[in-house]
């Protein structure tokens, strides 16, 4: 499933942007002074002098995503966090290598640490708030895991782990452990519940339909920030995220007005990612042509911009355009254009993401190969990621890229998509209902099950799912 990552997008803009000025210097680099070294490590307060100071140690694990840590001493509990900074896990033990080296030096761009130290005042409450989401604002809104608040009272001149864990990309735990003794931890603090947003409670509350619910409030964001736009660029802003939640609603027609407007508003200044925007909508209305002829000059941009660049960089020179990359192979595939297909999807890449992108791409490359049936469009990369991801991926993804394989993952499969919530679970379960039907209909050669699989997909309506999108084209 295609997700809104308008905030990945941003980021990864910059990032290649900044890899542009970097690769255009041609004067030989300085040699670094023993001050500048340090000023490049983690940030550790002046307090670290003061024995009586509690440390904290801030990490993650489990999956490479940015956690946003904060604290509070605020009362009453729940308000008035201050950020600690951004810190990820290096993801070596489920990434590949050369994905792994790109996640940290995307994220030491974005100015995100493998760990951060804080010092705090002893024998003073301290409310301790960690969540990984697409924005660094401190509201939880739109975080993916958590926000999760921990509370305790450090003690005088003792060191805290503070751990935020990752079992898959959207469950999560958080942890804060008395290490002192590094060979005794012991483990102190419990869980705070803090108020939830009124913004999450329509996501978790009384509607079955959360991915509905997510895109009717993005909906409402949009309409008022529209209203409210103090300039062009905002309103262009405000009407492109109005127009992709309306699509995502299927209000496509409504929502090609919105983008036609947005794109006139910002004028030769169009941000990419507005053609994206544009190019989906195109193709929730069934053009697929319409769809390749918007997305093909920003594609080639983004080719030759990365075909400039040293080939370790391509990857994120490309990420740059991933959703644009995505929603071309998914066109190419309805026309019929299996070559097409399976090299744009090659050229679609996202490292901020981590494992869970390259997992998605390599299910839907084994969709593609199978619909080929030509053993010589095999892609060497794609090929070693789907091998890979089969059996490393910690998500449903494995499930589903074995059966691909021929195994009877199905109870594996139920068993993962269980374990999700709300959007998430909604999205797992589109996922798998198109692949498992596509599985079906075009290796198995077992139309009805496709169509079974289509009918589930319909009863759950996963709003804003390109395989909802696309399974309604080739699963009938």
């Amino acid at each position: 499933m295609i997700r809104s990552k308008r905030t990945t997008f941003i980021a990864a803009t910059t990032l290649a942007s900044v890899l542009a000025l970097t690769s255009c210097a041609h004067r030989p680099k300085p040699v670094r002074d023993p001050a500048s070294r340090v000023a490049r490590r983690p940030a550790v307060d002046a307090d670290a002098a003061n024995p009586d100071r509690a440390k904290l140690v801030f990490t993650t694990s489990g999956m490479p995503m940015i956690v946003l840590y904060s604290i509070s001493t605020a009362i009453p509990a729940c308000e008035g966090f201050e950020p600690v900074g951004k810190v990820f896990d290096s993801g070596r033990s489920v990434l590949l290598p050369w994905i792994a080296r790109f996640t940290e030096k995307t994220h030491k761009l974005l100015r995100a640490e493998i760990s951060r130290q804080k010092y705090v005042e002893p024998g003073v409450t301290l409310q301790v708030q960690g969540g990984s989401g697409p924005t660094d604002e401190l509201s939880p809104r739109y975080w993916s895991c958590g926000p999760i608040v921990t509370v305790f009272t450090p003690e005088k001149g003792r060191t805290y782990s503070v751990n935020f864990n990752f079992q898959g990309t959207a469950s999560c735990s958080q942890r804060v452990t008395d290490i002192t003794d590094p060979a005794h931890p012991v483990p102190v603090g419990q869980g705070l519940q803090c108020k939830i947003p009124q913004s999450r409670i329509a996501l978790a509350g009384q509607n079955k339909n959360f991915l509905q619910a997510e895109h009717e409030q993005r909906l409402a964001d949009a309409q008022r920030k529209a209203a409210a736009a103090a300039s062009a660029a905002d309103k262009a802003d405000a009407l492109q995220q109005e127009a992709a939640a309306l699509d995502s609603l299927g209000r496509s027609n409504e929502a090609l007005t919105a983008i036609d407007q947005a794109l006139q508003l910002a004028g030769p200044s169009v941000d990419p990612s507005m053609t994206v925007t544009r190019a989906k909508i195109l193709f929730s209305l069934n053009d697929p042509q319409a769809t390749l002829n918007a997305l093909a000059p920003e594609i080639e941009k983004t080719r030759r911009f990365a075909s400039g660049k040293p080939e370790i960089e391509r990857p994120l020179a490309l990420s740059v355009f991933s959703e644009g990359f995505v929603t071309a192979a998914f066109a190419h595939a309805q026309l019929g254009h299996w070559n097409d297909a399976i090299s744009t999807l090659a050229d679609a890449h996202s490292p901020l993401e981590g494992p869970s992108f390259y997992a998605y791409r390599s299910l839907v490359y084994r969709y593609l190969m199978a619909r080929a049936h030509d053993s010589s469009l095999a892609n060497a990369r794609l090929e070693q990621d789907a091998t890979y991801y089969a059996t490393h991926d910690k998500s449903h993804y494995s499930a589903l890229l074995r059966m691909w394989q021929g195994d009877d993952t199905t109870h594996e499969l139920v068993a993962d998509i269980h374990r999700m919530v709300g959007t998430e679970g909604q999205e797992a379960d589109s996922e798998a209902y198109f692949y498992r039907g596509a599985y079906m209909k075009f290796v198995k050669g077992d139309e009805a099950m496709g169509r079974a699989m289509l009918q589930r997909l319909d009863s759950l309506a996963p709003y804003g799912s390109i395989e909802w999108i696309y399974g309604k084209r080739v699963l009938n």
